[in-house]
């Protein structure tokens, strides 16, 4: 950290300001009188001159959060956590249109807050309420045609 400008330097550098001279031009100006002084530290000093004038002595504290927002709420997860609790869950990309969200959003949820795990849902083949009775119906009089058949040749293999 640079040294710090001792006041009647302060006096002649904002008096050159108000002169509407550049922090490049003041160097040269001072260094004319055979005063060494930074170009930053002249920057700064202008800098914190012009905070002062208008109102605040140093740069606001609190700052608006950089990057993406935080979406994986306390409402959120509690809402995630009710809809996998029942009997049939909703998909990541079913749970993604509902809560506006993205499904990596939903699965870092299911890991991380609710320490669950992320698996992909199997279709599986369901009969539908007709199929079911087609089959039903159907089953006895196709075993009745397996057994009918007579078969000739039967091969078998033994390793010994």
């Amino acid at each position: 950290m640079g040294r710090k400008l001792d006041l009647g330097l302060r006096e002649s550098i904002l008096s050159l300001v108000s002169l509407k001279y550049l922090s490049r031009k003041i160097v040269e100006a001072l260094k004319v009188r055979n005063i060494a002084v930074s170009q930053k530290a002249v920057s700064n000093l202008i800098r914190k001159n012009i905070n002062k004038e208008a109102g605040s002595d140093t740069a606001p504290l609190s700052m608006k959060p950089r990057g993406s927002p935080i979406l994986r709420t306390p409402s959120l997860v509690a809402a995630i956590e009710k809809d996998l609790s029942g009997p049939t869950a909703l998909t990541r990309s079913a749970l993604s249109l509902k809560y506006d969200v993205t499904a990596k959003t939903i699965a870092c949820v299911i890991s991380q807050d609710l320490e669950g795990k992320v698996r992909k849902k199997c279709r599986v083949h369901a009969l539908s309420n007709k199929q079911a009775k087609q089959r039903l119906d159907r089953g006895p009089r196709f075993l009745r045609y397996i057994n009918n058949r007579k078969c000739k040749n039967f091969i078998t293999i033994d390793e010994a």
